[in-house]
């Protein structure tokens, strides 16, 4: 069943709004979420063939180049957060207490 244009264009509306909501999500699991439901859509217009006019195709390709930074961005900082957690993991691991306790009885005084 082949859509009409104003189904695509709604396709397209709809993948634009996704995009922009994705690029604005200060959080990046609803950062993710929104490029998974976009996802669905990409596979629509890529299955219908969507002719695209130029100056739309420059403007998505630039809020695809904005997603791709975003990710890059998030994936290096995952990268910073495990490296953190390994170096605490390696701290916790060398550690030894410098003052031991002493031993238990010592804190007892033992009268008559």
């Amino acid at each position: 069943m082949k859509m009409d244009k104003e189904e695509y264009k709604r396709l397209l509306v709809e993948f634009k709004t996704l995009t922009i909501a994705a690029l604005e999500a200060t959080n990046i699991d609803d950062f993710i979420k929104i490029l998974i439901e976009r996802d669905g859509l990409i596979k629509k217009i890529v299955r219908e063939n969507i002719e695209v006019d130029t100056e739309e195709i420059v403007y998505l390709r630039d809020l695809e180049e904005r997603v791709i930074e975003r990710l890059e961005t998030e994936r290096k900082n995952i990268i910073e957060y495990i490296g953190e957690i390994g170096e605490k993991k390696r701290a916790i691991r060398k550690y030894t207490p410098k003052f031991p306790f002493p031993p238990m009885p010592t804190f007892f005084e033992k009268k008559g």
